[in-house]
């Protein structure tokens, strides 16, 4: 089996992932999280904690306590576009956003709330100079993606920071192709108000059912969700402190303890030796594929990108090459629309959508070499 499908998940992780999530299960040492004084629920707290810590240091972020543990990017992205914005609110975002951005702006838009579309250019881009002509009085944030997860694409944030600044607005980022693929650091240079979305089970190699937020700047979301929380049990509103006011109930330890694990693989290979391995994969597997005349390619390959590449074979619909690719060759990628209605509509392939390949360092060229040749049969 050959598996080209990482920017659904990755499913071959680093083994002290599934020997973290295994050992804080069988260790039986761990408890409910800020539910007790007692060491099995300080074991499960000081676990969390070092979660936040590596993974505020990996994003170059100072306090633990602005990193959110949530479920998944989409949780995370519906519970920071629920908290910050309302029904009075413009927002502005793009037609490259995934379902996960849309349809919580879609539930704002039936309250009253004005949403844009950056459009995209013929490649797959986003035109992020047309965010001036969308400005409005009620403008209040941009909330955009950080790499096309159909073209790969890196979308400029340094472009979008500049004008969230200058005009005063927040900015919500969905990282779920970016957190891992690509050497990216909240740090170093002045950022807006903003909350950047990750997700774990994708390139963090994390355990599915892991996530977060990172919160920069002065934000004082509202609770969407409430429940236990273990502290101010006597108040009827959620604690309003992060991460507390989103991290309602019990925590998924165990699982968390994994995306720790996948945190450090990261940090053991270096994010400079990863990009430039996914990146080599990539550039790899376009230059090859390019030269298949039967091959339709929807956008150049950028020097800004993450490990994608989409494309379609002949006039086959991308359903019926995903399923030769797998139930012939045992190769699996993702086809159809990949949760991105607009980016087809504006690409012309809301019928057929494209076959998506996606590439992680446990990847070889042997493999790409194997899919490319198959490709050429198809």
């Amino acid at each position: 089996m050959i598996y080209l499908d990482n920017a659904a998940t990755t499913v071959k992780k680093p083994k002290s992932v599934a020997k973290a999530v295994y050992n804080s299960i069988s260790s039986e040492k761990f408890g409910n999280p800020s539910r007790g004084s007692h060491d099995y629920s300080l074991n499960s707290l000081e676990g969390l904690f070092e979660t936040r810590e590596i993974i505020a240091e990996f994003f170059g972020v100072e306090d633990p306590l602005k990193v959110v543990l949530v479920s998944n990017v989409t949780t995370g992205l519906n519970l920071a576009i629920k908290s910050l914005l309302n029904e009075r609110d413009h927002i502005i975002t793009s037609d490259a956003e995934h379902n996960s951005v849309l349809r919580p702006l879609y539930q704002l838009e039936d309250l009253g709330a004005d949403i844009s579309y950056l459009p995209l250019d013929d490649k797959g881009n986003i035109l992020v100079e047309n965010l001036e002509k969308n400005l409005k009085k009620n403008t209040k944030a941009v909330v955009i993606t950080q790499a096309s997860n159909i073209s790969g694409i890196i979308t400029n944030l340094d472009y979008i920071y500049d004008f969230c600044i200058k005009n005063s607005l927040l900015l919500i980022v969905d990282g779920a192709q970016g957190a891992g693929t690509i050497n990216f650091k909240l740090s170093g240079r002045k950022l807006p108000n903003m909350v950047y979305a990750f997700t774990g089970h994708k390139s963090l190699y994390g355990p599915q059912g892991t996530g977060g937020l990172i919160f920069i700047g002065d934000l004082k979301p509202k609770a969407v969700f409430s429940g236990g929380s273990g502290i101010k049990s006597f108040e009827r509103e959620q604690p309003n402190m992060l991460p507390d006011i989103f991290e309602y109930g019990t925590q998924n330890i165990h699982s968390n303890l994994g995306l720790l694990e996948g945190v450090k693989y990261l940090n053991g290979i270096g994010m400079d030796r990863v990009e430039k391995k996914l990146k080599s994969l990539t550039d790899y597997f376009y230059s090859e594929v390019k030269k298949n005349e039967n091959v339709v390619l929807y956008n150049e390959l950028h020097e800004n990108s993450v490990p994608i590449v989409a494309l379609n074979v002949k006039d086959y619909s991308s359903a019926k090459v995903a399923d030769v690719l797998w139930n012939k060759y045992k190769i699996a990628t993702r086809a159809g629309s990949h949760c991105a209605p607009r980016y087809h509509e504006s690409m012309g392939t809301k019928e057929r959508g494209m076959v998506r390949f996606s590439f992680s360092t446990f990847n070889r060229f042997e493999e790409l070499d194997y899919a490319l040749e198959v490709l050429k049969k198809i």
